[in-house]
C-alpha cells in the first residue's frame, strides 16, 4: 500500500544517518487547492496502520489510508512528495468556510 521510489529511499537513508530511525507519520494537511499528504516523525497511535517498507516504518490513520487507495513516495527538487493513488478532491473557490491558507476570508 505504500511504495517508495529509489530516490526517496536514498534521501530517507541520508536523513537517518545522523539520528536513530523513527516511525514516519503520513497525515492530511489542508492546501489552497486541495489537501495533501505531509510527513512528520511520530509514534503510531490507536487507529493507525503501521507499514514497514524497505527498512522504514510508516504510520497513517487507517481511514485515511483507505481513502488514499495506497501511496507512492518520491523526491522532487529535494522535497518529499506523497501521492495518493486516489487523488484528493479539488476545493472550489470560497466554499463558504475560512481555511486560512489563501490569505483571504471566504467565510459567509
Amino acid at each position: 500500500m505504500i511504495e517508495i521510489s529509489l530516490n526517496a529511499r536514498k534521501e530517507l537513508e541520508t536523513f537517518f544517518l545522523s539520528q536513530e530511525k523513527q516511525p514516519i507519520r503520513l497525515y492530511l494537511a489542508p492546501g489552497e487547492q486541495s489537501s495533501r499528504l505531509e510527513f512528520i516523525l511520530d509514534s503510531p497511535t490507536e487507529g493507525d496502520e503501521v507499514i514497514a517498507v524497505q527498512d522504514f516504518v510508516f504510520c497513517i490513520n487507517a481511514e485515511l489510508l483507505k481513502k488514499c487507495g495506497g501511496i507512492h513516495i518520491d523526491v522532487t527538487d529535494d522535497t518529499f512528495i506523497a501521492a495518493p493513488r486516489i487523488p484528493f478532491p479539488k476545493r472550489s473557490a470560497c466554499s463558504g468556510t475560512s481555511c486560512g491558507t489563501c490569505g483571504s476570508s471566504c467565510k459567509k
